[in-house]
């Protein structure tokens, strides 16, 4: 179903340009939905609570890689200790990342995140205790293409690659054995021959770049054609416009009944940008890029030092109160 043309790009909590496709717990199929003040409404088959007026922290969502887990992926005991004691003081810790749903289960249920989460850089909310994906919403194929052609004339020897809720598709060349890659992966000779409707991301790298140099060379190719941010290795992303880990964010909150003043969000790479913008409180691990530790309120320990961890025990220990964060190194 398309609900904005693909050179649109909404505020978050409007809905995307992209398709949209419904809840697959047996809500209603449709598209992300605007009140007429603009604000987000909730997710089909979610009943929200009206939001809470104390401007204690009620949501913690954080980015899970280079944030919450550790640098080999996994997550700490302290880690899962922490997150247990903010839930029992109130508090609801939520994964804001940019893996696909299949890869985010394992380490969003062994943490004990949830009950929703944003995943695919806000290409898709799930519900972690059910595996389910509520929503997703892809990019129009024909812009995927358009995309592929003017990057390739571009700039020669960019590869490609496509996302979406089942699986990961390459161009030869793509992936580089350093990366240890472990979800399954196909390869194709060309991108164009792998892309449909299904697809939530579109992957480019050129070899030899960096992340930050392909970002300064196709903001202007992509513009309004797509939200294009990078979540780390040496790639960038593009997702439908308007599609961001805010806008997703903005719609789970909706849905869980709690306002943007009482979000608190945590992460490292430029994909984080726009939620720790979003949300009332920002917080980045140490190890956390330039751009993004010059944007947050606070900094807390790197991902080496279970620096989530550390936040969410702050928090749980003075009922969400921010001002128990002023331990921490402030940034802005």
């Amino acid at each position: 179903m398309q609900v904005a043309s693909p050179g649109t790009a909404p505020v978050p909590g409007r809905a995307p340009g992209g398709t949209v496709e419904g809840n697959r717990r047996g809500g209603s199929d449709g598209p992300a939905q605007a009140s007429p003040d603009g604000r987000a409404q909730p997710i089909a088959g979610w009943q929200a609570r009206s939001p809470g007026t104390a401007p204690a922290v009620r949501l913690v969502a954080t980015d899970l890689d280079g944030t919450l887990l550790r640098p080999d992926g996994s997550v700490s005991e302290r880690t899962v200790r922490a997150v247990r004691a903010a839930q029992a003081a109130g508090l609801l810790v939520v994964p804001v990342t940019g893996r696909p749903p299949r890869v985010t289960w394992e380490a969003a249920s062994h943490a004990g995140l949830g009950p929703l989460g944003v995943c695919a850089n806000g290409a898709a909310i799930v519900e972690i205790p059910t595996m389910a994906v509520v929503e997703s919403v892809t990019i129009a194929a024909e812009i995927c293409h358009e995309i592929v052609l003017s990057v390739r004339s571009l700039l020669p020897g960019v590869l490609f690659a496509v996302e979406d809720l089942d699986s990961f598709t390459h161009e030869d060349g793509f992936m580089d054995p350093s990366w240890g890659w472990t979800d399954p992966a196909q390869e194709v000779d060309d991108i164009r021959r792998a892309i449909d409707g299904r697809c939530m991301k579109l992957v480019m790298r050129r070899p030899g770049w960096a992340a930050v140099e392909l970002l300064a060379a196709l903001q202007s190719e992509i513009a309004e054609r797509g939200h294009l941010t990078s979540s780390g290795l040496d790639w960038v992303e593009v997702g439908a416009p308007g599609v961001s880990k805010a806008y997703a964010l903005e719609r789970v909150c909706a849905s869980l009944g709690v306002g943007v003043s009482e979000v608190l969000a945590v992460g490292d790479n430029h994909n984080d940008l726009t939620v720790l913008g979003w949300a009332a409180h920002a917080a980045a691990p140490a190890n956390a890029i330039p751009e993004v530790l010059a944007a947050v309120d606070v900094v807390i320990p790197a991902n080496t030092e279970d620096g989530v961890a550390v936040l969410l025990e702050t928090l749980a220990s003075s009922a969400g109160d921010v001002s128990s964060l002023s331990g921490h190194r402030h940034r802005r």
